[in-house]
């Protein structure tokens, strides 16, 4: 058994090393040793490790903020928001038949007390926790937009993007957030919204959320979650691991058979990088989770294999690509 480790994890290395190779074509073949083994998973990461990338980038991720916080908690400072680098984990997760992760480096976080504008905006790669008036905070993701309501404290667009909303709740005044045009209204809650033209996507870690209050309403409690590809298109609804909503803080980005094209958007939001599927395989579709962190070419290099795609340089962009060099 410990020949047979050894072999695993020498193996393991040449993998990394033929990965550095710029003329490297072997993808197909990689995934499908990762495939075969979990242990496979295992002497990768490891190798990786020896890159000697990983303790640096992690030194850069921030404390995940919400965690074991709730509405209504304060931050630490009044502009910043303390953080250390948490413990790293040895925790895989397997997806569309094989494990799928990489480590992720989180864009600069600021704590907004008070808001000047009724419109807040975050760029790729940027975080915002915003303290609302009435005590409920919204946590701003990358490539982020939200608009406050000048009269209603508790009514808010999330107009395009991704937030993680923590209500202080009020069962005479619901917190409203509109994404899009799509009402959301929350029954004591901590919930993660997408919005991205016509796209949303809703999952609730804490209480209840009623989505599109009325005859043909929908309830997301704790553990829900519902997915609506575009403005016309039926909501589809899934479990979520309340554990896991809103985990982009902490770099790991969660799909369930999500089509490659929203895959790239996460990847610009979380990164600050722009990513852009090539024509034939934007909708090809993705389940497994992502954490990202290092170069563009650490990271790139580690998704390439587990997504079944490679990244090329494209003028100031990154373009996604078959791996095999040819379109599916």
């Amino acid at each position: 058994m410990q020949d047979q480790g050894a072999n695993i994890r020498e193996e393991a290395r040449r993998w990394v090393i033929a990965t550095r190779d710029p003329s490297f074509d072997g993808w197909d073949r990689m995934a499908d040793w990762l495939e075969q083994d979990a242990a496979h998973l295992s002497a990768y990461e490891e190798a990786l490790d020896l890159d000697a990338w990983a303790g640096d980038a992690l030194a850069t991720i921030p404390f995940a903020a919400h965690e074991g916080r709730h509405a209504g908690d304060h931050a630490d400072t009044d502009n910043v928001v303390a953080f250390t680098p948490p413990a790293r984990s040895r925790r895989w997760f397997l997806g569309a038949g094989m494990a799928a992760a990489i480590v992720a480096a989180l864009g600069a976080w600021a704590v907004v007390e008070r808001m000047d504008s009724n419109t807040i905006m975050t760029q790729p790669g940027e975080r915002r926790t915003l303290q609302l008036a009435d005590g409920s905070r919204v946590i701003l993701n990358g490539g982020t937009t939200l608009r406050l309501d000048e009269t209603n404290p508790r009514l808010v667009e999330l107009a395009q993007g991704e937030a993680l909303f923590e209500v202080r709740h009020d069962d005479s005044d619901p917190f409203v957030v509109m994404a899009g045009t799509t009402r959301l209204v929350d029954a004591g809650t901590i919930f993660n919204v997408q919005s991205e033209h016509g796209l949303v996507d809703v999952a609730v870690a804490h209480g209840a959320v009623i989505y599109e209050p009325g005859a043909r309403e929908i309830r997301l409690d704790a553990g829900d979650a519902l997915h609506r590809s575009t403005k016309d298109a039926e909501p589809v609804l899934r479990k979520a691991s309340t554990e896991t909503v809103g985990s982009w803080q902490s770099g790991v980005l969660q799909y369930d058979n999500i089509p490659l094209d929203v895959v790239a958007r996460d990847l610009e939001r979380n990164t600050g990088l722009q990513v852009r599927p090539e024509a034939g395989i934007e909708k090809l579709r993705f389940t497994g989770t992502l954490t990202v962190a290092g170069t563009p070419q650490q990271v790139f290099a580690r998704i390439g294999p587990l997504l079944g795609v490679r990244f090329a340089p494209d003028g100031s962009a990154w373009k996604m690509i078959p791996a095999n060099g040819s379109r599916p």
